[in-house]
């Protein structure tokens, strides 16, 4: 179980070796053994007995700001039986086997925004004109002599034109209020941005816990560039999911999941996610995490997907334990009475996956 801490003035201490959560309206008693992951979404706090606890149950925390943007977390390492993964990491930096990884990453976001653009316009019945451009983008990244020393350079710059083409065109089909010229990051001020930003906040925080419990460095990258504020190897390893933000963000605004009370105007009127925001947003997306599929009558959700693909990664550099490989089927369609109801039903929201 996941345990996703969304009131302001949470606190978490311990009582008889387990966890007590308490709000201002309610407290629960729950036991480390059923909990893989705390997450810490607002202004609360947690006691160092309560980290130790976690720590001794190989329980990771991890804590995010208000707008999703993953701050840190704790995580019990074991750095003696993670060494010869690392360097095996590191040598995918500079081989032809971690180039390959990382386009084939790369290709599979542009194919799932291509397709996400196709039904969309199919379904409105009309024409996908640029679709050429994406197949064009496709062709260019499969054929690109990884020999080449600004590969990188070229690989990104492919990714980052077809990008701007898939969110034109995403805004294009947003009611006038919602429309955007440009893709913010940091510090956006449009409603549609401001929500992608905090959805990929919660799916970023979420992959950096997989890939670091598994003793990966987060920070060694393969196509992205290393920097003193980025884990570069989760956002290449996120490039292949990121599908999942963009296509649940637009859905959020096309079924009118979205209003103006979600937003906050602070002194400098920049807009932010007030807490009903961030608890709605928060509750549908992990509901799409908790969607899956059936395999030999056991379901697997999304997150246990990302998993069976961390561990794919780490089998595959080194000698390690039997993993499954799974394919994903999708059915993220959600109510407004659904996602109201999975909001406000309780004050914290569990997060239930199958143990491997």
């Amino acid at each position: 179980m996941d345990l996703y801490i969304s009131t302001e003035g949470t606190n978490i201490s311990i009582q008889k070796n387990s966890f007590l959560v308490k709000t201002k309206e309610k407290s629960i008693i729950l036991s480390p053994e059923k909990i893989e992951t705390i997450i810490l979404e607002c202004n609360s706090s947690i006691s160092t007995s309560a980290i130790k606890l976690a720590m001794e149950h190989n329980i990771s925390i991890a804590i995010s700001d208000s707008y999703g943007n993953f701050i840190g977390h704790f995580c019990k390492l074991n750095y003696s039986k993670g060494a010869k993964l690392r360097r095996k990491q590191y040598e995918l930096f500079s081989s032809k086997k971690g180039i390959e990884m990382a386009r084939k990453w790369l290709t599979e976001k542009i194919e799932k925004q291509r397709d996400h653009i196709d039904y969309l316009l199919k379904k409105r019945k009309k024409e996908f004109s640029e679709q050429v451009l994406f197949n064009q983008a496709l062709e260019k990244l499969g054929t690109i002599n990884i020999d080449l020393k600004n590969y990188r350079e070229k690989i990104m710059g492919i990714e980052g034109s077809i990008s701007k083409i898939y969110y034109k065109n995403i805004s294009q089909l947003l009611i006038e209020k919602w429309k955007f010229e440009v893709r913010e990051h940091r510090n956006a001020k449009k409603p549609y941005n401001i929500v992608l930003n905090y959805i990929l906040g919660i799916l970023y925080r979420l992959i950096e816990t997989f890939i670091v419990k598994e003793g990966f460095d987060p920070a060694l990258g393969i196509i992205h560039v290393e920097g003193e504020k980025k884990n570069s190897f989760v956002y290449d390893f996120i490039e292949k999911y990121r599908y999942l933000a963009l296509e649940s963000t637009f859905n959020l605004f096309n079924e009118n999941l979205i209003s103006e009370e979600f937003f906050e105007y602070g002194t400098n009127k920049t807009p932010v996610l007030s807490i009903k925001g961030r608890r709605t947003i928060s509750a549908y997306f992990k509901e799409v995490l908790k969607s899956g599929m059936k395999v030999k009558e056991k379901v697997f959700s999304i997150e246990d997907i990302i998993k069976s693909e961390i561990k794919k990664i780490k089998k595959e550099l080194i000698d390690y334990e039997n993993y499954y490989d799974l394919e994903l089927k999708r059915d993220t369609e959600m109510t407004k009475e659904k996602v109201k109801e999975v909001a406000e039903d309780e004050l914290f929201t569990f997060v239930w996956y199958l143990k491997w």
